[in-house]
């Protein structure tokens, strides 16, 4: 009998939809663990989020869909903890996907330094007039 393994690990169950559908549609049977309790107590209790898993044998396939779809491995969540954090806005922009967290950083440093830059010009315009 094959054991279950932890892919992937989603603050809100509603954001793992996107990877269970593109796993099924491969013929890839997953499970959300804490996918209630994830709702329930997110931002009063930290759980570690709802956690995505599949069985072992079919791992190697599902990796591979994973980086297909821009997703991380679970390994590679747990080594960039810290910048995970920073960058988890990134995570929900689709086109940002394909980059490295670091390069997902910088991008959205910029897009933050570009509006910035716009408020600020434009609002010493509307104060000049």
């Amino acid at each position: 009998m094959d054991k279950m393994v932890e892919i992937a690990r989603f603050t809100y169950p509603a954001e793992a939809q996107t990877l269970m559908s593109l796993l099924r549609a491969e013929g890839i049977e997953c499970y959300l663990r804490n996918e209630i309790s994830s709702q329930v107590m997110a931002g009063y209790v930290d759980i570690g989020g709802a956690r995505l898993e599949i069985l072992e044998k079919d791992l190697p396939r599902a990796l591979e869909i994973m980086q297909e779809g821009g997703y991380a491995s679970q390994e590679e969540t747990d080594e960039d903890e810290p910048i995970e954090q920073v960058a988890g806005l990134a995570q929900h922009i689709p086109f940002l996907r394909k980059y490295s967290l670091e390069k997902q950083i910088i991008i959205l440093f910029v897009i933050v330094a570009v509006f910035l830059a716009l408020v600020i010009y434009f609002g010493s315009l509307a104060s000049s007039n």
